[in-house]
């Protein structure tokens, strides 16, 4: 399991909107291979993270456009230029039966 951290800053009152954008791209979300899940975190008023975890690094690598398209959909709202770290995951648990 590979995770994509994107540090990134947003302007007050409009972290909505940043999340509006990971909505309206759900449909290419699912179509990704292998992207296991994605969560945009609020981190303060002014600051957010993105965690994107991928099956592979091959897969963390195929799924840039989506990062991209992420990102140039949010760019309006961001006003610290995005941090992004890629890691390899080393242990995970995860609840299947839900």
């Amino acid at each position: 399991m590979y995770l994509r951290q994107t540090r990134f800053g947003f302007e007050k009152g409009h972290f909505d909107k940043v999340t509006s954008v990971a909505s309206n791209l759900v449909g290419r979300m699912e179509t990704t291979a292998g992207l296991h899940s994605i969560s945009v975190v609020k981190m303060s008023e002014t600051e957010g993270q993105i965690l994107a975890f991928y099956s592979s690094r091959e897969d963390m690598k195929r799924g840039e456009a989506l990062y991209l398209s992420a990102l140039s959909g949010a760019l309006p709202f961001i006003t610290l230029a995005p941090d992004a770290h890629e890691f390899e995951v080393a242990w995970m648990w995860e609840r299947l039966d839900q």
